[in-house]
């Protein structure tokens, strides 16, 4: 074993990156690179360029189902602005006529800017009984 390399005979360039690359290195570098490129000026574009309005919320009921003797009234809350909204608070309020029946309230976390959470109100009565009114009440800046 005299005269055989440490390494098996295998020669090594030196390590300074002196080999020639392959197409597909090429490639990979190219597409990563416009990656990066494109994740940056998405970044710059909404941190500079989009219109900073405040958080605008919407709330619609989606289905009404029975559930351990109570009603559970499923929502959607959706964020039209494009700001934040956090600690969102939720009403469901029944009514018959101008009376109020009961009243559910829940509380959202965090609604992002132009997007949609769902949640859940529970009541006692039958909500299809009565005229169901949902609002957000408030939120606050994250």
């Amino acid at each position: 074993m005299s005269g055989a390399a440490p390494d098996g005979g295998l020669k090594r360039d030196g390590g300074a990156g002196g080999g020639r690359k392959s197409r597909w290195e090429t490639v990979a570098a190219a597409v990563s690179t416009a990656l990066v490129l494109f994740v940056v000026a998405t970044m710059l574009y909404d941190a500079l360029a989009r219109p900073q309005t405040p958080p605008s919320m919407h709330v619609q009921a989606d289905t009404v189902l029975q559930a351990d003797g109570m009603w559970l009234v499923r929502f959607r809350a959706v964020n039209r602005g494009h700001n934040t909204a956090a600690g969102v608070k939720i009403e469901g309020e029944l009514m018959r006529g101008a009376e109020s029946v009961e009243v559910s309230e829940a509380t959202l976390d965090y609604v992002p800017g132009r997007s949609v959470r769902h949640g859940g109100l529970f009541f006692r009565g039958d909500p299809r009984a009565f005229r169901l009114e949902l609002r957000a009440l408030g939120y606050q800046e994250p």
